[in-house]
């Protein structure tokens, strides 16, 4: 399956509000899709407003993006948006006399190179043109980097005290933006990063560029101008803190869509993907509440979200579970109850992955057709 064909059923309709113009004045004049561009500003955005916006709840979810920008080759121009967005931003902040309010890390080695970075800037988004080099890095025996940036998507806390390091991470407000071809994304994962729950952390965005332009033009001046206007005045807006409200109607619906939502492995993180984007989308459109309207974009979008990752799953993580699950069920069977230790060398589990040995029990015994003993420390069969 093609970027070009995970792409044609994006919710185009979505793509209003300040983020929107942004997306189509830039794909307009440069081969980048549209999408691309789009969450490439909500990134960015999200960087900037971290601390200061949030859907008011006990959990105070910073509407902080993980955008991983998937294309078949460079024709994409995934790079593209990445730089042109970051660009328009710096000097957007730099035409009006102010310091930018992120920072930006065109890629990073290690865990402790990312808290130098941090030490200089609260904010921060890690730009990675080439995703495979992040994978590289984190898949190296002694380095914490993964875990590091996995725990800072819902946290801004990340310690770590070891032989070989010395991290300690405080008010760390960290994004992601970067880029890879769907081969590259599909072959570099391995257990290390599934059983750490990174890849349901990304935000996949697919898109196919088109080559309109030997020369891409420049974008007209007063064009630009009304943009960064347009920017300053909800930056403005939002310089100190703002709690985002439902109206009645859009909470209603967002519930039942919570409630009833699918349950795999795939689905991992949606509703919080939801949390982050509402606000940001409410942002984008002027809107000081979170209404019906924006809530339904949010929710296209999650949709649509969910089957990008289906499309593109490096593990076919469902089937792979189904097949533990049905192992599991004709052990214990066969054999009756089993010690934990048992069923793992009846199923072969070190061999299959033991994170989806893991998830096939929570998932059997969700659905109640085993059950653990806790006397005996066992599992059986429930129909036994």
């Amino acid at each position: 399956m093609s970027a070009e064909q995970g792409a044609i059923n994006f919710p185009f309709e979505v793509l209003k509000g300040l983020a929107g113009t942004f997306a189509a004045v830039f794909s307009s004049h440069t081969e980048s899709p549209a999408q691309f561009y789009f969450f490439a500003f909500l990134t960015v955005l999200g960087s900037i407003l971290s601390d200061k916006l949030c859907i008011a709840s006990q959990i105070a979810t910073e509407p902080r993006l993980y955008t991983l920008l998937l294309g078949e080759s460079a024709d994409d121009r995934k790079s593209t948006a990445i730089s042109q967005t970051v660009k328009f931003f710096q000097e957007s902040f730099s035409l009006l006399g102010q310091n930018a309010a992120f920072g930006v890390c065109n890629g990073v080695g290690s865990a402790e190179g990312l808290q130098l970075q941090i030490a200089q800037t609260n904010r921060l988004v890690l730009c990675l043109d080439e995703f495979k080099a992040f994978v590289g890095k984190s898949k190296i025996e002694t380095s914490v980097l993964l875990p590091c940036v996995t725990t800072l998507f819902e946290s801004t806390e990340y310690e770590s005290r070891t032989r070989h390091s010395d991290i300690k991470l405080k008010d760390a407000h960290l994004s992601i933006l970067a880029a890879s071809t769907v081969d590259t994304y599909e072959s570099c994962w391995t257990p290390q990063f599934t059983a750490i729950g990174f890849n349901n952390r990304l935000w996949l965005v697919t898109g196919t560029g088109q080559r309109k332009f030997a020369v891409p033009p420049k974008i007209p001046p007063e064009i630009l101008a009304k943009l960064r206007s347009d920017l300053w005045g909800v930056l403005q807006r939002f310089s100190g803190k703002c709690e985002f409200h439902f109206e009645a109607d859009a909470f209603e619906f967002f519930d039942a869509w919570y409630k009833s939502r699918e349950q795999s492995v795939h689905a991992r993180r949606l509703e919080g993907y939801a949390l982050r984007l509402m606000p940001l989308l409410a942002v984008s459109d002027g809107k000081t509440s979170i209404d019906l309207d924006t809530v339904g974009k949010a929710l296209l979008l999650c949709d649509w979200q969910l089957e990008v990752r289906k499309l593109y799953d490096p593990i076919d993580a469902d089937n792979a579970i189904a097949k533990v699950e049905e192992k599991i069920r004709r052990t214990l069977g066969a054999k009756g109850p089993q010690k934990d230790w048992e069923l793992k060398k009846a199923t072969h589990a070190n061999r299959d992955g033991l994170w989806k040995y893991e998830k096939a029990k929570e998932n059997l015994i969700r659905a109640e057709e085993i059950i653990f003993d806790p006397k005996t420390k066992e599992y059986r069969g429930n129909g036994r």
